[in-house]
């Protein structure tokens, strides 16, 4: 039984492990630039697809993906990308001025930079389960965001959690961060895909 547990751990290990160079590996192939967004959907969607079996993740698989997911990638991403560097500056901007419409204004502004990480997540979740064009992602993102709250709480505080052990363990950029985002998104979302599968059959 410990031995079986312990399998378990290291299949699920490695395969965390594979995924994330997976994505680094692709998203050079792109320059980063413009590698990056296709990466995090193809490894979305191998995990989607394969779970932890490693055996079926392989490189000509993501390979195939990754420019399939070229143009639509680089959408979802840099869409995203966009949003997120204008909420940025204009948080920066509204702190450096005073009074209490300004300060209502950073609130705003937090909620809509936290608004615009989790539906990046949850497009990327849906496209992966999915076959459909990016705006109907984008509105089941939405309705997936305001149809359980506590969702966007464990999705914010499972990428703080990476983010963090990151920061002290910097070696995970390159073995596990990424394609751990993708799992924790998945673990999050995979009632709301139940739940959207059920209405549309």
């Amino acid at each position: 039984m410990v031995s079986k547990s312990i399998q378990v751990l290291f299949i699920r290990i490695y395969t965390i492990i594979k995924l994330n160079l997976i994505f680094w590996i692709l998203a050079f192939a792109g320059a980063l630039v413009a590698g990056v967004g296709p990466s995090i959907l193809t490894v979305s969607e191998l995990y989607y697809t394969h779970g932890f079996d490693y055996r079926e993740i392989t490189f000509q698989t993501a390979w195939s993906r990754f420019k399939e997911n070229f143009q639509k990638g680089n959408l979802i991403f840099w869409t995203f990308a966009a949003t997120e560097l204008f909420l940025s500056y204009s948080l920066y901007m509204s702190v450096q001025l005073q009074g209490l419409i300004f300060i209502i204004s950073d609130f705003v502004i937090i909620a809509m930079l936290i608004l615009s990480v989790c539906l990046f997540w949850y497009v990327v979740n849906i496209q992966s389960g999915f076959t459909i064009n990016y705006l109907n992602s984008l509105k089941l993102a939405f309705a997936h965001f305001f149809y359980n709250f506590f969702d966007n709480v464990k999705e914010i505080i499972g990428l703080i959690i990476i983010i963090g052990v990151t920061y002290q363990y910097k070696g995970l950029i390159l073995f596990a961060s990424v394609s751990a985002m993708i799992l924790v998104t998945h673990a999050i979302g995979k009632n709301w895909i139940k739940h959207v599968d059920e209405v549309y059959k």
